[in-house]
């Protein structure tokens, strides 16, 4: 796995995650909220025979940079995403987001469509409600807990929202890619807390302008409503739908392979 860069609006210099596969079809992974680009370690590689596969740290998440105003509205991902895919030689990418990634995604294919091969969200909101936009906003005006060791924050990790069946395995990998050291000796997570006060866009009225293939995924334990999913599904064009069993909102760390699974078959369609 390398680290490569690529540069996007405001002229910040996003890290990259690349798994492999150049030469062949780009498909970009894009992680949720609070999370980042390691998230997809599980996941990712099974994908470097038929796609160059790349995870992107987001901007104010992972080893991307902070901006020094806040900047982080659905606008300014979009235009990231738009500033990458229309300067690199690579072509139309599959974009492939979780979560908020998954909103960022449906949000960028019903606004530029053309500029990508296919999509899939992976229980992601079409829009956030009032009442998830206070909640996150509470949590953004929070400090950042500051331990006294990598050991002591790994230690003290936990997925947002908090339930998972992950393994202690696969949450210990997160967790050690969570953190960064201060100057004075303190670790503290590598997000920007203000990435959690949240402007976004509503994606309904843009579902039907997605013309490319598109997936929504739902795990079986999703917070969202039960029918939320083929509800996007159903206003997307060529919109699909597929569930995952044994796993909650993090699906991509409850049950990786199940995902897998469902995304290859999915995108089989573009590789046959």
């Amino acid at each position: 796995m390398d680290s490569i860069r690529f540069r996007a609006s405001d002229n910040l210099l996003l890290h990259c995650l690349d798994y492999g596969g150049r030469g062949r079809p780009p498909l970009l992974f894009l992680h949720g909220g609070s999370a980042h680009a390691h998230w997809w370690d599980f996941v990712a590689p099974a994908f470097t025979e038929d796609f160059h596969v790349m995870a992107l740290d987001q901007r104010g998440h992972g080893d991307s940079p902070w901006t020094t105003d806040w900047a982080y509205g659905t606008r300014h991902y979009i235009a990231d995403l738009y500033h990458i895919i229309t300067t690199w030689d690579l072509g139309p990418p599959v974009l492939v987001g979780h979560s908020m990634g998954g909103h960022n995604v449906l949000v960028y294919a019903g606004t530029h469509s053309a500029t990508v091969r296919a999509i899939a969200a992976i229980d992601s909101p079409a829009t956030y409600p009032i009442s998830a936009k206070a909640a996150l906003k509470q949590m953004a005006e929070r400090p950042s807990r500051r331990f006294d060791s990598l050991e002591a924050a790994v230690a003290a990790f936990r997925t947002l929202p908090d339930k998972t069946i992950a393994t202690p395995e696969v949450l210990r990998h997160i967790a050690l890619n969570s953190f960064r050291q201060e100057s004075d000796g303190k670790w503290v997570h590598k997000m920007d807390r203000r990435t959690m006060l949240r402007e976004p866009i509503d994606a309904w009225p843009l579902l039907p302008a997605i013309s490319c293939p598109a997936l929504y995924v739902r795990p079986a334990a999703s917070p969202m409503p039960l029918d939320y999913g083929q509800r996007i599904a159903q206003r997307m064009p060529r919109g699909n739908f597929a569930g995952v069993a044994d796993s909650h909102h993090h699906v991509l760390l409850d049950n990786p392979s199940g995902l897998i699974a469902v995304l290859k078959e999915f995108l089989g369609q573009l590789v046959r």
